[in-house]
């Protein structure tokens, strides 16, 4: 009997060294960091929060650092229900920024945007051919070197592939909701972000500080971000007659 109490001790003692990481990175202060130091390239990173938070702009910032330190070009995943988007997206956008309608055609060497990414990769239809396509994108993007940037609100409605592959998860301010009703796996490190938000001061602290999680060391930092230069409403706006893939007359569902 002894060698068997030995195995479960020393299967307690890893059970419990994995438990005590994890709390550490959760009641750990975020350290600060920087956008090139935050961000993996090439790398997948998937990006969180409220609505009107700030979630594009801060996708758009990093696309404008990559393009100045590493002179990498940029692309953005159109999804079908917003094609008709296309020329007023590029007129907004500047010229290094190609708008791709087809996930196959998203360039290599460059940062890849997938905005309102339930549009390209919805936990309900996991196994449709776009889906599929996506999953073999994220699966080569080392390959091709591209660092691809997922927006969504939260990740329960994202394909389970895209969020279990993501090397950073990155927070804008979230809510109780995305935080209680969140994946099993993330949902502590939802509410660690939920907390870190209200000790901010002010609404401007939280729209400019962005909270960050490493999956490859399990730690969390943070980075403020000014907006990119070409940033405007309307880009702001651009999808605001759209949620969940149905057009809503007069709605702002979607940022």
């Amino acid at each position: 009997m002894a060698p068997k109490r030995s195995w479960n001790d020393r299967l307690k003692r890893w059970e419990d060294a994995r438990r005590e990481r994890i709390a550490i990175a959760l009641l750990s202060p975020p350290e600060h960091t920087t956008i090139m130091q935050a961000i993996p390239y090439p790398g997948v990173v998937l990006i969180m929060g409220a609505r009107r938070k700030g979630k594009s702009g801060v996708a758009h910032k990093i696309m404008h650092v990559f393009h100045e330190r590493r002179h990498l070009n940029g692309a953005i995943y159109l999804p079908p229900t917003f094609l008709h988007l296309k020329r007023k997206l590029e007129r907004l956008v500047p010229d290094w920024i190609q708008v791709v309608t087809s996930i196959s055609r998203l360039p290599s060497n460059s940062v890849v945007l997938i905005d309102e990414a339930a549009q390209a990769a919805h936990a309900r239809r996991t196994q449709s051919k776009t889906s599929v396509t996506l999953d073999n994108l994220i699966g080569i993007s080392g390959q091709r070197s591209q660092l691809i940037l997922f927006v969504s609100h939260h990740s329960r409605k994202l394909d389970p592939n895209v969020v279990h592959e993501c090397d950073r998860v990155l927070w804008k301010p979230p809510t109780y909701a995305h935080a209680l009703f969140e994946r099993d796996e993330i949902h502590r490190f939802t509410f660690k972000a939920l907390d870190f938000f209200e000790g901010l001061k002010s609404d401007k602290a939280r729209l400019k500080a962005t909270l960050v999680m490493d999956f490859h060391h399990l730690r969390f930092s943070t980075f403020n971000n000014e907006l990119a230069p070409w940033w405007s409403e309307e880009l702001s706006h651009l999808f605001e007659e759209f949620g969940e893939g149905i057009r809503w007359k007069g709605g702002k569902t979607s940022e």
